[in-house]
């Protein structure tokens, strides 16, 4: 579920997070994904920064496993507090990513693509680690997933956990909204073949 989805740099507001962040990326000599985002990439997301503030940043989509070349890319909201390794990222460091839209594959292998349908920016609830590896700290982050609404069940049996633009400061410093965003019903959303 949510294996990939869409950051469309023809967003303005997609584009002032991704100018905001890729000087940073440049001096790391990170890409920071943009158009189709797969696992593994580096994506911007939001979160707070020392002073209070909603600020984009760079991480990469995915915590590394316990196997070599395993990879965690979702965290369900039904048992995020109960696995070891999702538990204190996400009582401590939630974040969000903003995106297009993500795909979704049905069981004939067709691709869709979901977006709110007044096509605004999704926001999509998170959280992220700082994960030492074998070249040093690297910053990664876990899309959360939830049960689909009605728009989204035809094509696929999970959805991102979406969070409304208004509620991501709450989302990211308040963990008891954030525990109650666990279970919310999800917007409505409108999808289309690629």
């Amino acid at each position: 579920m949510c294996g990939r989805y869409f950051f469309d740099l023809s967003s303005n507001e997609l584009k002032e997070y991704y100018e905001q962040v890729a000087p940073n990326a440049a001096t790391k000599h990170i890409q920071v994904g943009t158009n189709e985002i797969f696992p593994s990439n580096y994506v911007v997301t939001l979160g707070m920064n020392k002073e209070s503030t909603i600020v984009p940043g760079i991480t990469r989509w995915g915590f590394e496993g316990f196997k070599k070349g395993q990879l965690m890319i979702n965290a369900r909201v039904e048992t995020v507090e109960e696995k070891k390794t999702f538990s204190k990222p996400f009582k401590e460091s939630r974040c969000v990513f903003p995106m297009s839209g993500f795909y979704e594959w049905d069981s004939n292998k067709q691709k869709w693509l979901f977006s709110n349908i007044n096509k605004t920016i999704i926001y999509v609830g998170g959280f992220y680690r700082i994960h030492k590896n074998d070249s040093g700290f690297q910053t990664e982050a876990i899309i959360m997933t939830t049960k689909p609404n009605k728009s989204v069940v035809p094509i696929h049996d999970r959805m991102p956990l979406l969070i409304e633009k208004t509620q991501i400061n709450e989302w990211l410093t308040d963990l008891d909204f954030a525990r109650k965003k666990l279970t919310a019903d999800m917007p409505e959303l409108t999808h289309t073949k690629v």
